[in-house]
């Protein structure tokens, strides 16, 4: 078998020549591309869209527009993609970290325990596809009046209780980096129904525009390029095909693949499987001999943010979190892998924990 990386974009002819004729265009940046994308997003999800240049700049600028500033306190989960964290120090604030559930979701009991009056937002990232318990979180911030930001940068098309994410936050942001669901190469996406907040971000992410002598907000180049739009637009028209194929590779690793640990059905969550996640002994020597197998897999977002001083001094709490990044694999899962290449990696999977059962 040939070598099957950890993950693969799923690039063709229709974004190639899309990037062309951007090019042609000369709209190299923030052009009419952007704003088509933009449009077009915004339609799918039915809120407000920002096009900026990572998933990370949009948690920047959701943090700013929320109003997060020095001496604040944004909830994160222990569990989570670093970039998650960053922007919260970009604004002087505090992150402050709980555990997750094990299905890899912020733990709303723990959410529950650490809000307090110093709390300005919560960050709830649907990690690896998987929605997180966002209606009762949503009915938490609310009530104690803390901004609600949803990281969907694993989730776009994901569902909970039949509506999409992005759609619960006051705030919503996706990444479109060459790992995720769809990709723009680079860029991202933030997301809102408050029109002020729209316009807000929009004169954030460009430090050239509207300014004046009397303007004392710091400005950021935030901006998507055209040519990341022109990609964008073309990967997100399939979306739904993508989606489609993720879950039929992941009914072939259910069927192939016994006794491990998944996240199991729920009426309430429809999994769009950015990753593959499961949780097994033996973790480290299963990794090492998959590879030796050219099968590429991974251990997902380590180290964890709550053993990185600089984000958190506090390694007692974490237990669901050390589980996680001790037994967690991530298997090879895109819409250009193919049907023999999973079966061939849930046949050698199988093989070689057997010999350490």
């Amino acid at each position: 078998m040939k070598n099957i990386p950890h993950n693969r974009p799923t690039i063709g002819p229709e974004e190639i020549n899309a990037v062309i004729n951007a090019l042609s265009n000369l709209e190299l940046t923030m052009g009419t591309k952007v704003m088509e994308f933009e449009n077009i997003f915004s339609k799918s999800l039915g809120v407000g869209a920002v096009a900026t240049s990572s998933g990370t700049s949009s948690i920047h600028l959701a943090l700013i527009a929320a109003g997060v500033g020095r001496g604040d306190e944004v909830i994160i989960p222990s569990y989570t993609c670093v970039s998650v964290a960053y922007p919260i120090l970009y604004q002087d604030a505090r992150p402050v970290v709980v555990d997750v559930n094990p299905d890899f979701n912020l733990n709303v009991e723990d959410l529950k325990e650490s809000i307090d009056d110093r709390t300005k937002a919560v960050i709830v990232p649907h990690m690896f596809g998987f929605p997180a318990d966002i209606g009762e979180i949503k009915e938490i911030c609310n009530d104690e009046g803390v901004t609600l930001i949803e990281d969907c940068s694993q989730s776009i098309g994901a569902l909970y209780d039949g509506k999409k994410v992005g759609t619960f936050g006051d705030i919503s942001i996706f990444s479109f980096y060459a790992t995720k669901m769809i990709t723009s190469v680079q860029g991202g996406m933030l997301c809102t129904d408050q029109d002020e907040l729209i316009q807000k971000v929009k004169d954030l992410r460009y430090h050239d525009q509207d300014c004046s002598l009397d303007d004392m907000r710091l400005k950021y180049s935030y901006m998507m390029s055209d040519i990341s739009a022109a990609v964008g637009i073309e990967q997100l028209k399939q979306l739904d095909t993508f989606i489609k194929r993720r879950k039929k590779i992941a009914s072939i690793y259910r069927d192939e693949i016994s006794n491990v640990e998944y996240p199991p059905e729920n009426s309430h969550k429809e999994h769009v499987y950015s990753r593959y996640v499961i949780k097994t002994d033996h973790k480290n020597e299963i990794l090492k001999e998959l590879g030796k197998n050219n099968i590429g897999c991974a251990t997902m977002h380590w180290p964890p943010i709550y053993k990185m001083k600089l984000f958190c001094d506090d390694q007692e709490r974490f237990q669901n979190t050390d589980t996680m990044v001790k037994s967690s694999i991530s298997l090879p899962i895109y819409p250009s892998l193919k049907d023999d290449e999973a079966l061939y990696i849930a046949d050698m999977f199988n093989k070689i924990r057997s010999r350490y059962d």
